[in-house]
């Protein structure tokens, strides 16, 4: 009888242990959760909607988490959409046990897309006048980002958000006197700290060129260093 009791612990350890590691290293797709995340984000914003494929579900059994990737998602705003190359998240396995699923980390990377509808898409989202000013003096330019976000267990965003671009060919057009046109370079936010590296652009019949510049916020202050 123990020795059948024993047989069964082993089979039953065995399986669990190979479910572990074909979780950790291949995972699962599903589309089951689509329609849940298409619903919160409408409910967030009625102007946004997002289009997804399957996405990928991978253990991280170390870290008690479950890993979610989805590749070519699109997000829809009044009309206009958004390309990414993906979304990645993370979520505790404590949340769903709970029944209340929770990211812990957000990170998602655009593909090439118009800065003006970037910037459009922002100022949907966040409400403020001043991206609607910005949005209507940009004329051109094309950029790939990418944005990392650590979330608390309430879902809210934390300080500590990562954020890196790469803008080709802008234009922005503040006034009749005030033209920058072939504006190049790549930039890195985090939290106040904004680092540009390449920078080149033409305003008013001038050249402008840096390798590296970086600026730091602090309260209503800009400290300016570079070359």
């Amino acid at each position: 009888m123990k020795k059948k009791f024993l047989k069964y612990i082993l089979i039953i350890l065995s399986i669990l242990i190979l479910s572990i590691f074909y979780l950790s290293i291949f995972g699962l797709e599903t589309e089951k959760l689509n329609n849940q995340i298409k619903n919160k984000i409408h409910q967030s914003n009625k102007d946004l909607d997002i289009e997804l494929k399957k996405i990928r579900l991978t253990l991280d059994p170390i870290n008690f988490q479950i890993n979610a990737k989805t590749i070519g998602p699109k997000i829809f705003f009044k009309k206009k959409q958004i390309r990414l190359e993906y979304i990645k998240t993370k979520i505790s396995l404590n949340s769903i046990f709970k029944k209340k699923i929770i990211s812990s980390k957000l990170e998602f990377s655009t593909r090439s897309i118009a800065l003006k509808d970037l910037i459009s898409f922002f100022r949907l989202v966040t409400g403020k006048l001043e991206l609607f000013l910005i949005e209507k003096s940009i004329k051109n330019g094309q950029v790939i980002a990418k944005v990392e976000l650590n979330l608390d267990e309430n879902g809210k965003i934390k300080k500590d958000y990562k954020i890196s671009a790469i803008l080709k060919d802008g234009k922005i057009k503040f006034l009749k006197d005030y033209n920058f046109e072939n504006i190049n370079f790549s930039l890195k936010i985090y939290k106040n700290n904004f680092r540009f590296k390449d920078i080149n652009f033409r305003s008013n019949k001038i050249n402008f060129f840096s390798n590296d510049l970086k600026i730091i916020r602090s309260k209503n202050n800009f400290f300016v260093e570079g070359d």
